[in-house]
């Protein structure tokens, strides 16, 4: 967002079902589209993305654009960015509602030198990030910042797989 005196920004999306509990997504200018399925804990097949995965994925995703973004402003690179989420779903006064959400950002640094604003780069992010602010769900971070020196050590030992596992 280029423009911060706009006070009106619109996205839209479009969604045509497909079959059984199966759909597809698309957005204007966005490359591909994406299908989604009722999950498994649901009663649907579970097969293709559900509306529970894009939440979430759009939780660390924005995250992770809003790092990036002070991570440039705050003038400083990062070696390698990985994030997932655990979200817990419980049923509250009879509807099922995401209650708590756990963050697990790892950014990745080329050394200690850079800590310090790695730190501020992740409070800044936990303060102003879009779409954490606009739920109500509890979000709970557990940021880590490593050298650049962890994360070749990851790589050597783990495939993306097992570390997307962890």
């Amino acid at each position: 967002m280029t423009n911060k005196s706009a006070h009106h920004i619109l996205y839209e999306t479009k969604l045509n079902w497909l079959s059984a509990d199966r759909g597809i997504l698309h957005a204007r200018g966005v490359n591909g589209p994406v299908y989604v399925t009722t999950p498994l804990e649901f009663g649907g097949s579970g097969k293709e993305w559900s509306p529970e995965h894009l939440f979430l994925s759009s939780i660390i995703s924005c995250y992770m654009s809003t790092f990036l973004s002070f991570a440039k402003k705050i003038n400083f690179t990062i070696t390698h960015f990985e994030c997932s989420a655990i979200g817990e779903i419980e049923l509250i006064a009879g509807k099922y509602k995401f209650t708590r959400v756990n963050i697990y950002p790892k950014i990745y640094i080329a050394g200690e030198s850079l800590r310090e604003k790695a730190e501020t780069a992740i409070q800044k992010t936990q303060q102003y990030c879009l779409i954490s602010n606009s739920i109500n769900a509890a979000i709970i971070y557990h940021s880590q910042v490593l050298t650049e020196h962890h994360s070749l050590q990851a790589d050597t030992k783990s495939t993306e797989e097992e570390r997307f596992a962890r």
